[in-house]
């Protein structure tokens, strides 16, 4: 029988367990005593569970108080030193250090976070090495990234959209329905990505509703892209084993969500190449044409596997973060006192003086409406839609940070949610919804704004920040020019997986009648509901 098959018969079940539960535990103590006291990273304050076990930080992000906790330690820990969150990962609270990060070229390799395959196939934004998302990038410079370029090539798509939108919440106000506002925004900035895309948008607004459940699927995977992407065991060890993978990420055989908008993004490519082969292209170029046409340095174009994935990028990265900036900029121009009235004030003067159009253009609204850019900018600085861990890795030798010496191999980040409540640089009503911050000094403005990292910043910022702006900046002045909004309910910002969405901000649009609002006009109709808020 042998030894060792002699000793398995001598000890029993309960022996067995005691020793499998003694050698976890010593082995779990032996890694918390490392981490704490013979880690390269073991001088930086941070909770001790935390930094001992990235498993912490991927439960806190499926129970949604990323924010929350991370706002706790800053609290905690000050902002004078980066704050340890995890075994391997520092986070740098004070914007200041935000240049030190993103702006450094040696800094530029991203960390294991983005490369899980959890949000598709490998695509600009999950490219991990510098160079190669620097190559990438260019080649895909082609497409019309700049305001400049969307106001020439696409604005008067945005307005017909635009149109659309406003056409069908007026059949909500005529009908008296209650709508969760911030559903509806995201599914107007779904089909404004989808028509950037595609030429034709997918339809959210016209049949009211989220066409192939592609916004809900996206949130309901956020979960799982936050718990891969934060446990590093997981994400290292267990996602890449044989057919565990296959299990976890998103398929093209799925009828809806990720997996059809994968299968969607095929299906228009294949289509488009045969166009392209027997007839030729000669219509206005969407983004899916882009990527046909974008071309390496050496003259090579895109992988298969890239054009598809790339396709869907405008469509993954911007659909439900520009709904959730808009969703969150009414929501506090709605409840905040007196900022709604004003808002409208200024539209109504403008309109007057013969400035605006119909629909209003994107450079009538930065020129004319100073306060309503303002509250943009403050709803984007107070609930920025990707709030995500966007670490780098420190170059080799190391590097210093804001002051600290970081060694190399670190994950080193930022945080907006916490960087953008700084109350050294916002002032002590840092947390608080005040446009008028922004309206200070052209000095003043410019300095909060090159400190804003709501989209990123750096070589790698969002690429669809200028398509989410102009979004912003045409609906929601339309929006509130035609509209007044009773507040049912004004939902939550949830943050999951490090993406931002709103959830059941409901309202009930009351249409302007003859430039008079709901407040002028309370005592000839209106909702009389004790839980209704109005705002003039």
């Amino acid at each position: 029988m042998g030894v060792l098959g002699a000793l398995s018969l001598s000890i029993t079940p309960f022996a067995f367990v005691i020793a499998v539960s003694g050698c976890v535990f010593a082995a779990l103590l032996l890694r918390i005593v490392y981490c704490q006291f013979f880690h390269p990273l073991s001088r930086f304050p941070g909770p001790w569970w935390a930094t001992s076990f990235s498993l912490v930080g991927a439960i806190i992000s499926v129970k949604y108080r990323e924010p929350q906790f991370l706002t706790y330690l800053v609290a905690k820990y000050g902002t004078d030193q980066p704050i340890r969150i995890s075994p391997t990962m520092l986070i740098f609270p004070r914007p200041s250090a935000a240049r030190d990060i993103y702006w450094d070229p040696k800094c530029n390799f991203k960390s294991g976070l983005y490369g899980t395959g959890a949000l598709g196939p490998p695509s600009l934004f999950t490219t991990l090495d510098g160079e190669q998302h620097r190559q990438l990038r260019k080649a895909l410079s082609n497409a019309p990234w700049t305001i400049g370029q969307l106001k020439n090539r696409w604005e008067h798509r945005f307005d017909g959209q635009v149109t659309l939108f406003l056409d069908k919440m007026r059949e909500h106000a005529q009908a008296g329905r209650v709508v969760c506002l911030s559903d509806k925004v995201a599914e107007f900035a779904a089909d404004i990505m989808s028509m950037i895309s595609f030429t034709d948008a997918f339809g959210c607004v016209k049949n009211q509703r989220d066409e192939k459940l592609i916004l809900t699927n996206w949130r309901i995977g956020l979960d799982f892209f936050g718990f891969v992407g934060r446990f590093r065991f997981f994400r290292e060890k267990v996602i890449p084993m044989p057919y565990v993978g296959r299990y976890f990420l998103p398929s093209v055989d799925n009828e809806v969500g990720m997996g059809w908008l994968m299968c969607e993004a095929d299906r228009q490519v294949t289509a488009r190449e045969k166009l392209i082969a027997e007839k030729g292209f000669d219509e206005a170029p969407d983004f899916l044409q882009h990527c046909l046409e974008a071309r390496y340095s050496d003259g090579s174009p895109l992988t298969p596997t890239q054009k598809r994935s790339h396709v869907t990028l405008l469509i993954q990265a911007g659909a439900d973060t520009t709904g959730t900036a808009l969703g969150s900029i009414l929501r506090f121009m709605t409840t905040t006192p007196g900022a709604f009235a004003r808002a409208r004030a200024e539209i109504d003067g403008a309109d007057h003086a013969g400035h605006l159009s119909i629909p209003v253009l994107y450079e009538e609204t930065r020129r004319h409406l100073p306060y309503f850019v303002a509250c943009i900018k403050e709803g984007v600085r107070l609930n920025p839609p990707a709030t995500n861990l966007f670490a780098r890795i420190t170059p080799k030798g190391g590097k210093v940070i804001d002051g600290h010496f970081i060694p190399e191999g670190t994950e080193i980040t930022t945080y907006a949610y916490v960087m953008q409540r700084d109350r050294e640089l916002y002032g002590e009503d840092a947390n608080e919804f005040r446009p008028e911050r922004w309206l200070e000094s052209e000095k003043r403005s410019n300095e909060l704004e090159a400190m804003q990292f709501s989209f990123g910043m750096g070589p790698r910022i969002c690429i669809g920040k200028d398509v989410a702006y102009m979004e912003m900046f045409k609906l929601l002045p339309e929006i509130v020019r035609r509209f007044d909004i009773e507040v049912l309910h004004k939902g939550e910002y949830v943050v999951a997986g490090g993406v931002a969405y709103n959830q059941n901000f409901m309202a009930r649009f009351v249409e302007r009648v003859g430039g008079k609002g709901l407040f002028e006009l309370e005592s000839v109709g209106g909702s009389n509901a004790a839980d209704v808020v109005r705002y003039p």
